[in-house]
């Protein structure tokens, strides 16, 4: 392989993505819980994307009070309490690894490739990640939540590759395309290939994919290149 490392995104690469149906009914709970109405939860959650996924909000029962009051409601401990939970679960049922993950990224260790990995994400995430069992096989998870840079930002890219000891210019990158990733991960020197998977098509995206590179339809394909 001409590359001494493999930087995977996490949902929607790694992960089945999930209907944004799915997604929407996940809110709806969680707005149920604190006792706001499920579009204002909605539209206050895609809006504070970016400072979610780069923790400024931080903890989750403080986020969970700053949505709660971004609706107009001042949360009891208990309400919070209970959206916490529903938001940890529907979070962790989104967590639908492709059956082809565990072997692909085994297999590329096995091969002396440093495996490496790219997530924009809040707080659930990394709570959980050391109970997935593809986390044995990667030996630098970089969560935006926990360095507080989101993609397309360099630095994110460049903190997987510094923990992996490798040099931009001998990863490839491996992901859907949301967040611009592809984009940002070129731009600094890495060789980006799209995942184009069937269940994207009904996936909730923050920004539309127009990538017109490398693109692989399975994980497995990123043994052959």
């Amino acid at each position: 392989m001409g590359h001494s490392a493999v930087i995977f995104d996490f949902f929607g690469t790694l992960t089945a993505s999930v209907p944004a149906a799915e997604r929407l009914a996940g809110h709806a709970e969680v707005a149920a819980a604190l006792g706001v109405p499920a579009d204002d939860y909605a539209e206050a959650l895609h809006r504070s994307w970016p400072d979610r996924a780069r923790g400024r909000h931080g903890d989750l029962p403080s986020t969970m009070r700053w949505l709660a009051a971004a609706c107009g409601v001042d949360v009891d401990d208990a309400s919070c309490a209970a959206a916490c939970a529903v938001r940890r679960r529907t979070q962790r049922d989104y967590v639908r690894l492709r059956p082809d993950a565990e072997p692909v990224l085994r297999t590329l260790r096995e091969r002396g490739i440093a495996v490496g990995l790219v997530s924009d994400c809040t707080l659930e995430l990394p709570e959980v990640w050391n109970e997935l069992p593809i986390a044995g096989h990667v030996d630098a998870p970089v969560f935006s939540v926990q360095v507080g840079v989101k993609k397309p930002d360099p630095a994110i890219y460049l903190r997987a590759c510094e923990r992996l000891g490798v040099e931009p210019t001998d990863c490839v990158y491996v992901g859907d395309g949301d967040s611009n990733e592809l984009v940002g991960a070129a731009t600094v020197g890495m060789r980006p290939r799209r995942l184009l998977a069937p269940d994207h098509a009904d996936a909730h995206v923050f920004d539309p994919v127009t990538w017109t590179g490398d693109t692989i339809t399975s994980l497995t394909a990123v043994l052959d290149s």
